[in-house]
């Protein structure tokens, strides 16, 4: 067997793990499709109520369908010779990219209703995809259609007596697995066939029988739903101990680990797993999977509207290390209100950081780490080399900041014209604010003056009284209208325009509490007409997807933060026609 079989086998299990979740409607009861799926899966990706995904895809800015990433895509295959298998894949893509014109038609397409449902996981190494259509004869038929246009070899038959369509895929003549789609009802289902599983595998995938441990026994669902706050309507997670405990093959009866162990050897890569598998490394792994046991995300909110669709999507590197979730949770810093989800900022960034903190946290991760007691002789080999890092030269810097808490830079609006001549830049309406947070900004201010000869005899109201600063601009930068400094409350503000001044104001009464690590929002709707106007001075050619993006009204919001139940990534997404 060839050593393609690995990467061709890995990239389609790799393939089937993307998604995509969203859901409305508290108190969803439990998909009866999770009884067929193992507790063991590694991940799951569940859509598990009803989506309305037309009326989604209607309201979706062509922007944010990617379909440009498929062209691209089809593209480079369209220039390059390649086989049946790769003619199948270009022919999908194509359909694919084609669709997502409209609703309707991704509906005549794929089959899709307005109450789409979704689950993607595996049974051992066996991707499974299954989904709930209108009309799952449909989906077959696109698929179908396809492969006889790329000369793809396939057959109909049955697995016990339920009927099935088998796509061989092979190379020169041998084959590498079957791709079996097949249909119960309005639920679609793909999965594949290799040479390294059991016939059985195939009729779990297939959703014939019920594994022995459904995950619907497991609790787990539940588990994650309840313990990181999601709204219970859908849920992605990666098993990172299951998968580990596979490499290491801390349990060879598991069924992930018996492919996988068959699928090295039909690739030729026997051993390739050998250095962690030694009852050492077994145990240290799975000591420290336990510690960080999935990667879990779901939705908080959606609502999807004729006019608009507002999804926030909570992501979650779960963790129970206390030690090293305290030693992170120490290091959050500040982040100002107008850097939140619901400002109306054209762009905003914001990064938090308790600088006092800063070295004895380092201290306690790195001391976490080097201190461990590893037998595992990899594990080990790594500790050694972290021991000549030592972090307490961090000490040094960090006591510089002082008291220092967050940063953060928004643009309220902006109307730039760009002079090629000179080089410089005159910002003609021009709203900006720039924040530096401190338990003590003022001291902060006074120690950046000794850094900076030109701010030596500037003096800093304490009384939030705003000083004017545009002849301490940077040389190239013009701004037509006063720039100020101020002192308020905790915080320090360069900022010009109204907006910038309001937000500016309303620090006064924002005390510096550690509440995140960072945030960053964008307003496409906003920016990218401001980016078409300074190319156009510029005389500078824009790319025909960006051009695409200019009438496009989306807000996208994304914040970092620590938690006791791990590092958390929050997305939230606005967008409307």
């Amino acid at each position: 067997m060839k050593k393609s079989l690995l990467a061709l086998v890995t990239g389609t299990a790799i393939a089937s793990g993307g998604y995509f979740i969203a859901q409305q409607d508290n108190n969803p009861e439990q998909l009866a499709q999770l009884d067929y799926i193992p507790a063991d899966s590694l991940f799951l990706w569940s859509q598990l109520k009803g989506l309305p995904y037309l009326q989604y895809l209607d309201v979706l800015p062509s922007s944010y369908k990617n379909t440009h990433q498929f062209e691209e895509i089809i593209a480079s295959m369209e220039s390059e010779e390649v086989d049946a298998n790769g003619r199948f894949l270009l022919n999908v893509l194509k359909q694919y990219s084609n669709s997502m014109v409209s609703s309707e038609s991704f509906k005549d397409t794929w089959g899709v209703n307005n109450d789409f449902k979704a689950l993607a996981y595996t049974v051992g190494l066996l991707p499974v995809l299954r989904a709930e259509l209108g009309d799952p004869e449909v989906f077959k038929a696109t698929i179908k259609q396809a492969a006889d246009n790329a000369g793809l070899r396939y057959e109909e038959t049955q697995i016990d007596n339920h009927p099935v369509t088998k796509y061989v895929i092979e190379t020169e003549s041998e084959r590498v697995f079957d791709l079996l789609v097949t249909s119960s009802g309005n639920w679609v289902t793909l999965t594949i066939d290799t040479p390294f599983n059991q016939p059985n595998d195939v009729k779990i995938a297939l959703g014939l029988i019920q594994p022995l441990h459904p995950l619907s026994n497991s609790g787990k669902v539940e588990g994650y739903i309840q313990d990181h706050q999601l709204d219970g309507h859908s849920l992605a997670y990666l098993d990172t101990q299951l998968i580990v405990d596979m490499l290491t093959a801390k349990n060879p009866d598991n069924q992930a680990t018996q492919m996988l162990d068959k699928l090295t050897s039909l690739a030729e890569a026997e051993g390739i797993f050998d250095s962690i598998r030694t009852p050492e490394c077994q145990q240290d792994f799975s000591d420290i999977t336990q510690k960080w046991p999935a990667i879990i995300s779901g939705t908080q909110k959606l609502e999807i509207t004729n006019q608009f669709a507002d999804i926030h999507v909570s992501t979650v590197i779960a963790s129970t290390d206390t030690k090293i979730l305290t030693a992170l949770q120490n290091m959050r810093g500040f982040l100002p209100q107008h850097t939140q989800s619901d400002n109306n900022a054209v762009m905003t960034a914001g990064f938090g950081l308790n600088a006092s903190q800063l070295s004895p946290s380092v201290n306690t991760l790195w001391a976490a780490f080097s201190g461990a007691e590893f037998k595992c002789e990899q594990l080990s080999s790594l500790q050694g080399k972290t021991k000549d890092a030592n972090p307490a030269p961090l000490a040094m810097v960090t006591g510089m900041l002082g008291s220092f808490k967050g940063v953060s830079a928004t643009i309220f609006d902006m109307d730039a014209a760009v002079f090629n001549q000179t080089h410089s830049i005159d910002a003609t309406s021009f709203d900006t604010l720039i924040t530096v947070s401190a338990d003590d900004a003022l001291a902060l201010f006074n120690m950046a003056k000794s850094f900076t000869p030109e701010f030596a005899s500037l003096t800093l109201p304490s009384d939030g009284t705003a000083i004017e600063m545009n002849d301490y601009l940077p040389p190239g930068v013009t701004i037509s209208k006063p720039v100020y400094l101020a002192l308020k409350g905790q915080h320090l503000a360069l900022y010009t325009g109204d907006m910038a001044k309001q937000a500016a104001d309303s620090l006064s009464n924002q005390a510096v509490i550690a509440n995140g690590i960072a945030n960053f929002g964008i307003d496409s709707g906003k920016i990218l007409p401001m980016i078409l106007k300074a190319a156009e001075q510029t005389g500078e050619p824009i790319p025909d997807d960006l051009k695409n993006m200019f009438d496009q009204d989306g807000k996208m919001h994304m914040h970092y933060d620590i938690n006791d139940k791990g590092i958390i990534f929050d997305f939230a997404l606005k967008v409307g026609q």
